[in-house]
């Protein structure tokens, strides 16, 4: 089987209602050991209704990206699973070549399987357990931002599920906790026994913790993954408070069309901000966006019909070949770098109207300090300073995983 690099899509805004949900109640019957088709197949979950109605996007949801991070151990070839193994562990190669036979290799493929998906269930404990620390935090566990509010305060819909919703998800997690950690326990038990009878023998105590640290290195994605969407369900819950603070000073409405103004500002400024890392890693990378390359690649086209002319001699048609190979090249990265300068004009631009609206503020600010108070002014840059956090957060998780590649089994090899 051939290894398919397919380039991963970044996520522009986690919504933790869609994502979160989609990744935490995967049926324990899902998590299961048994051999599958390996072709990636979009899976349709329906969510049981608890004490009111879950909003309709938590009712059918699809695989959520998180999964395709999980390691598949039973549906990687042999070879590929042995090295996993004895990179694991020091001298991990000799114990590995002691997997011989298809009744050893299968008794610990299966028992790495069960280890890979205890650790995933843990996983989804720790993000419902912060789901719940944030909504122990408000007086009202159910909330829900619309999508008329979130656009107008540049922010996200926040879902917050109710107390007993949580609860729920949370006991069924351990109650799967309970059961995969039981099957990993008979699956050790029946190693440990059947240990004794290999030839050559492998020590347990070297195969079970290579069996873990493989887990543990194959899962750091994975780890990532979940330490990223906890970070953001923690800026969202920030981000919701200090505009819900801003709010609750009763500003007037010329103060709350000047601070969104502000705040518009400020993201404008900061996803151009995003835009323009991400082409200079492109030009670091030396990975062209696609529209460009399209572009640029009219011109190899009008090249072939120059190459076509039957009067070139071979040198001649080698060395125009050559040329125009490297102007065209160049022209891409030169296109390339014009953009980064408009991205610069154009953050200027952002930068120069927030500095006028800040001017403003401050004026009205001088001017009736009894309606335009300085808790006010505070509690603008407050949420401004929210804002930025966020999304410095998110456009380094985009730049971190940019060009991360999601690897798929070609099953037409």
């Amino acid at each position: 089987m051939k290894v398919i690099r397919k380039r991963k899509r970044f996520i522009l805004t986690p919504t933790p209602t869609t994502e979160n949900i989609t990744i935490l109640d995967k049926p324990l019957s899902q998590l299961s050991i048994s051999q599958g088709d390996p072709k990636r197949t979009k899976t349709i979950i329906t969510i049981a209704a608890t004490d009111n109605q879950v909003n309709d996007e938590m009712n059918e949801l699809s695989t959520s990206y998180v999964e395709q991070c999980k390691p598949r151990y039973l549906k990687v070839p042999d070879r590929n699973f042995k090295q996993m193994l004895s990179t694991a562990v020091v001298n991990g190669y000799n114990m590995v070549q002691c997997l011989n036979t298809n009744e050893k290799l299968h008794i610990v493929r299966h028992a790495t399987e069960v280890t890979n998906n205890f650790y995933y269930k843990d996983l989804q404990r720790q993000l419902w357990q912060e789901y719940h620390d944030i909504g122990s935090k408000a007086d009202n566990w159910e909330s829900r931002t619309t999508k008329q509010y979130a656009h107008q305060h540049h922010t996200c819909r926040m879902y917050r599920p109710r107390k007993s919703y949580i609860e729920q998800r949370q006991k069924t997690i351990e109650h799967q906790l309970q059961q995969i950690g039981s099957e990993l326990h008979e699956y050790l038990i029946r190693l440990q026994q059947n240990i004794t009878q290999w030839q050559p023998s492998i020590d347990f105590e070297i195969l079970s913790h290579a069996i873990n640290e493989c887990v543990k290195n194959g899962q750091k994605r994975l780890r990532n993954e979940f330490a990223y969407k906890k970070e953001m369900l923690t800026l969202d819950w920030n981000d919701q408070v200090s505009i819900t603070k801003f709010y609750g000073l009763k500003p007037n409405e010329e103060l709350i069309q000047l601070a969104k103004k502000m705040w518009q500002a400020t993201s404008d400024e900061l996803r151009v901000k995003e835009q323009q890392e991400i082409l200079r890693e492109l030009i670091h990378l030396k990975r062209l966006p696609t529209k460009t390359d399209k572009l640029v690649n009219q011109l190899v086209h009008d090249n072939q019909i120059t190459l076509s002319n039957p009067f070139l001699d071979p040198d001649q048609r080698t060395s125009f070949v050559s040329r125009c190979s490297k102007t065209i090249i160049q022209c891409k990265f030169n296109l390339m770098l014009v953009q980064v300068d408009e991205f610069e004009i154009v953050i200027r631009r952002h930068q120069l109207l927030f500095i006028t609206l800040k001017e403003k503020l401050t004026k009205l600010n001088k001017e009736n300090p009894a309606i335009y108070t300085t808790l006010l002014v505070d509690a603008i840059e407050e949420r401004r300073k929210s804002m930025m956090e966020r999304f410095f957060r998110i456009r380094q998780y985009k730049l971190t995983i940019f060009f991360d590649e999601a690897p798929a089994v070609d099953n037409n090899n």
